[in-house]
């Protein structure tokens, strides 16, 4: 479903890079995971200490209209 939303795998990669303040809190309350940073890039953990592929949690956003939304308007926010 097109919702005029979508941000791209490597927009989601550079978020979570290089917003980790601002798009950490937003991927904790959505699915208890937290942005660990590794030198240039980052890796998702979750409540119990395991990775989490960016590519799952960026899809998993991208099929649900609301979500989708929200980290959209954060991006456009971040970036103007």
């Amino acid at each position: 479903m097109k919702t005029g939303y979508e941000i791209s795998l490597k927009d989601f990669y550079s978020l979570c890079s290089r917003h980790r303040e601002d798009v950490g809190p937003i991927l904790g309350e959505w699915f208890e995971l937290e942005i660990v940073p590794l030198k240039d890039t980052f890796f998702l953990r979750d409540s119990k200490g395991g990775t989490v592929s960016p590519e799952l949690v960026h899809e998993t956003i991208q099929a649900d209209p609301e979500r989708q939304g929200s980290i959209y308007r954060l991006a456009m926010t971040l970036w103007r």
